[in-house]
């Protein structure tokens, strides 16, 4: 009796939220950003990413490649939120999504992040500072592959992994900096030049304590080799 219950209640949740099944493709339409995560310390030699977080109001929306519109003489970046809408049975639960957008290089100064709706609605800033060298980047970052966020009582730490192509290369160190709400760690490998290298892989792992963290919602943004980074959104009790 309450297995047959449980499945009419279940019919009559997912009834009304059916659409027409008929095998159609998705249909691209406009979604929203809520929060953007912008770490600080770019520099105008960087390849500069923030993080923008929204919030889906079924399950029948998946996220989708957006909009990114740059104006160097206003310094305004203006992203657009879009996601794939499919047909079929629609859960009514909110869906957090996140997407990381590549904005590039830009000139020193503070951008405005605005969302790409009628209002210009604003969402956050980004400042870069003046390039002090021509190299890609301020240190040789370690080839991150993956980063793990660890909470254990009041201690946060995060776990590193990835894979060196020699021998010649080490983790020399790793900074951390919190931020307002996000947790920049760069990860500064070190090659030794007295060594005959090797070409073989180097697998390494690391873990690093970030201390006690205040509560909140933070983007974890890990630099690695080649202008690449890890960004995933994490919870601090």
């Amino acid at each position: 009796m309450r297995t047959v219950s449980s499945l009419i209640l279940a019919l009559a949740f997912l009834a009304p939220l059916a659409a027409t099944a008929d095998g159609a493709d998705p249909i691209q339409v406009g979604a929203t950003f809520n929060k953007m995560y912008a770490p600080r310390g770019f520099d105008s030699n960087d390849n500069v990413q923030f993080v923008g977080e929204g919030r889906f109001r079924n399950t029948c929306y998946r996220p989708a490649p957006g909009s990114l519109k740059i104006d160097d003489a206003s310094k305004t970046i203006t992203v657009g939120a879009v996601a794939y809408e499919y047909s079929g049975f629609c859960l009514q639960v909110i869906l957090p999504f996140q997407r990381t957008i590549d904005v590039g290089i830009l000139k020193a100064g503070a951008w405005q992040v605005v969302e790409d709706d009628a209002a210009r609605t604003k969402l956050g800033e980004i400042q870069i500072a003046p390039a002090l060298a021509n190299t890609p980047d301020d240190f040789l970052y370690a080839p991150i592959q993956q980063a793990f966020f660890q909470q254990k009582g009041k201690n946060s730490s995060v776990i590193l992994t990835g894979q060196f192509s020699s021998n010649c290369l080490s983790l020399e160190s790793v900074k951390v900096d919190v931020q307002e709400d996000v947790i920049v760690v760069q990860p500064i490998a070190r090659m030794e030049p007295f060594l005959k290298c090797v070409v073989t892989p180097v697998n390494f792992e690391k873990k690093v304590s970030l201390g006690k963290v205040k509560p909140g919602r933070y983007l974890l943004h890990v630099r690695s080799m080649n202008g690449n980074a890890i960004n995933s959104l994490v919870n601090v009790d």
